[in-house]
């Protein structure tokens, strides 16, 4: 919390850094003042439906406030579990890639905007039944800069798998695990 002012003036400040849309195991939280912010997401089995016929998903995970966003570093630790019967949905030893992205998943190559805060990171699926993988563990792409001042920029969790052979029918994955994301807001010209 910031010092000096008082609880509710310092939630109305970190609410005009953005917010997080409203899923189940998923929980934001952002200090800071001024234009230099600290988000930290928390994931508690955050599920997330895969369809066969993509092989990608997406999970909005945060809404910037309009402006230029400068992120400026950070780390992601994460775990996944597949809740659905593995031996007729995502298969054992599935290789999925994880990102963050200011765009959803549009292929099962993410690329570009969909891994422009954090490159597309490979994890096997090796948890026992429901069970999550070993925790993944990356950096956040220093100095990347994202024009919001037209249309706010959104922050997405995207997941692959990149082999069509990893899916065999719709599944879910539950997501549990730390983002901490360090960036500014720059404003919007106009």
């Amino acid at each position: 919390m910031t010092r000096g002012l008082p609880r509710t003036l310092a939630r109305a400040a970190s609410r005009e850094a953005g917010l997080a849309p409203p899923k189940l195991g998923l929980k934001a939280v952002t200090k800071g003042l001024g234009g230099s912010y600290r988000t930290v997401f928390t994931f508690a089995g955050m599920q997330v439906p895969v369809t066969d016929a993509l092989a990608y998903a997406s999970q909005k995970i945060f809404d910037f406030s309009d402006g230029k966003v400068r992120i400026k570093g950070g780390t992601a630790r994460l775990q996944f579990a597949v809740l659905t019967t593995r031996a007729s949905t995502i298969n054992d030893s599935a290789a999925l890639t994880w990102s963050l992205g200011s765009a959803a998943a549009a292929s099962a190559t993410l690329a570009g905007t969909m891994v422009n805060v954090l490159a597309s990171t490979a994890r096997t699926l090796d948890g026992v039944v429901a069970a999550p993988s070993p925790a993944s563990a990356a950096d956040i792409a220093p100095a990347a800069t994202l024009d919001g001042t037209t249309t706010p920029v959104d922050l997405y969790l995207n997941l692959a798998f990149a082999n069509g052979a990893d899916i065999d029918a719709d599944g879910t994955l539950a997501v549990t695990g730390t983002v901490t994301l360090l960036w500014e807001n720059w404003g919007d010209n106009a």
